[in-house]
């Protein structure tokens, strides 16, 4: 909370400029899928914020967790900023926003977005981000200071470092490109190097003392990524965004300082890409298609003195493929639709035979339509139907528990919500969702509840 208190002092400074905006214009109707690339890329810069930890032997993606309960994959559906909210984020250059959504009785899934760029000249700016996200996959509190070199003609320079308590884990990385200041246009390319001083820590300075922990790690080939992003128009209706990101092949020994045989070897890739089309046919309404991918694998060999079940590869992906329907129907209202088909396979194989193979697979449909009053000051309402229809076709009973409902699961709500909204400034928003039709628990009406808030200045 301090450093979200810092953000908001440093960000008083610019509430004059943010001020002059003209906040009677409406949004524009164009969603992206910056935020779902965002969430990719935390996922291996981040890697020590899984709920499995760095080293799981569930992968990478970390989606079977005991506290993933059947109900999990519309709860996130329920809880997310909408389409026009991620459009209207992403225009800001500063600005936070947090979201908090029911899981259990007891507990909340929440996340925060914070971000302030301060200009320290005629082309040179540090942007400080600060994300963090409380789930059943993740436990993250990443902060990351860049700064950018930008011309007049939108051509810019950055480098960026993580602030992480854990040192071996820092990530640089460092982009160029183009860059848009108002409409969101970009062709860019970044160059990162993750775990970037875990051999000089190990190996360089080596570990002295008793307090210094047991166990070493060592990267005979080095974690690198790869990231493009590519987001514009073509011709005066079309947009077209890509972004993709690609760590190659790493590999890094783990193993106990004291016994330089024991532990284990891991071999590791990881590569996401997403693309969005848009197509404005009238002011009033947009139409357009989205597929993304995530695919993860770890292989892991044990040393002479590490158990067999150390033997095994996992690999795993996540293929999103629909499209969406975006209309204004008034001054105030607007209509946000999609529909969406899910693939999710995960393979675990064991050389050694000293545990079962794992063979799954669930696929799903996911949508939902709704109608809002979004004005550009004044109250706000919500109401949207929401569903996620999961069916398991591999593997039935093969992962853990009750993990995503391991037999499949179709879940449908009704959403109310309500707030208030000054554009570019700030907006804040509450509701429920209620189950349709109710399930058989003594509250078998209530799907959840869930509440949003975004700041700009």
């Amino acid at each position: 909370m301090r450093t979200a208190l810092l953000l908001c002092l440093l960000g008083v400074a610019g509430s004059r400029a943010a001020a002059a905006q003209s906040d009677s214009t409406p949004s524009p109707l164009v969603t992206t899928i910056r935020l779902w690339a965002e969430d990719a890329w935390f996922t291996i810069l981040d890697r020590d914020a899984a709920a499995g930890g760095r080293f799981s032997e569930d992968g990478i993606l970390q989606r079977f967790q005991p506290s993933i309960d059947p109900d999990y994959q519309v709860d996130k559906i329920r809880w997310a900023f909408s389409m026009l909210d991620n459009t209207e984020w992403y225009r800001q250059t500063s600005g936070a926003r947090c979201y908090a959504g029911s899981v259990t009785t007891t507990t909340f899934a929440e996340g925060c977005t914070f971000v302030q760029s301060v200009n320290m000249g005629r082309q040179w700016s540090a942007v400080l981000h600060f994300d963090t996200q409380h789930t059943p996959e993740v436990d993250r509190s990443l902060p990351r200071l860049g700064f950018v070199r930008t011309a007049s003609n939108g051509v810019f320079w950055s480098v960026e470092t993580t602030l992480v308590p854990f040192k071996p884990s820092t990530a640089l990385e460092t982009g160029f490109g183009w860059r848009h200041p108002q409409d969101g246009r970009e062709l860019a390319v970044y160059f990162g190097m993750l775990a970037a001083f875990s051999n000089f820590i190990y190996q360089g300075i080596g570990l002295v003392g008793v307090n210094s922990g047991d166990s070493l790690q060592d990267y005979t080939r080095r974690p690198y990524s790869i990231r493009v992003n590519f987001e514009q128009p073509i011709g005066a209706k079309w947009r077209l965004e890509t972004r993709v990101g690609i760590v190659p092949l790493s590999t890094v020994r783990r193993y106990s300082r004291w016994v330089t045989d024991s532990g284990f070897s891991q071999d590791e890739e990881y590569g996401f890409a997403g693309s969005l089309v848009q197509y404005q046919a009238t002011p009033r309404l947009t139409l357009g298609g989205f597929a993304t991918y995530v695919h993860a694998m770890i292989d892991r060999v044990p040393s002479v003195y590490a158990p067999p079940e150390m033997n095994f590869r996992v690999t795993e992906s996540e293929t999103h493929a629909g499209g969406l329907v975006l209309a204004r129907l008034g001054r105030d209202w607007v209509s946000t639709n999609w529909l969406g088909y899910v693939w999710r396979p995960y393979m675990k194989t064991y050389r050694s035979g000293t545990s079962s193979d794992v063979d799954y697979e669930d696929v799903a449909w996911a949508g939902m339509v709704s109608i809002e009053r979004r004005p550009a000051r004044g109250a706000t309402g919500l109401l949207a139907w929401e569903w996620y229809l999961m069916d398991v076709t591999r593997g039935v009973g093969e992962v853990p528990g009750m993990s995503e409902a391991p037999m499949g699961r179709h879940k449908k709500e009704l959403r109310f919500e309500f707030g208030y909204r000054y554009a570019r400034r700030y907006a804040f928003q509450a509701g429920i969702a209620v189950n349709t039709p109710p399930t058989s628990d003594p509250r078998g009406w209530f799907g959840g509840g869930e509440g949003r808030f975004a700041l700009y200045w």
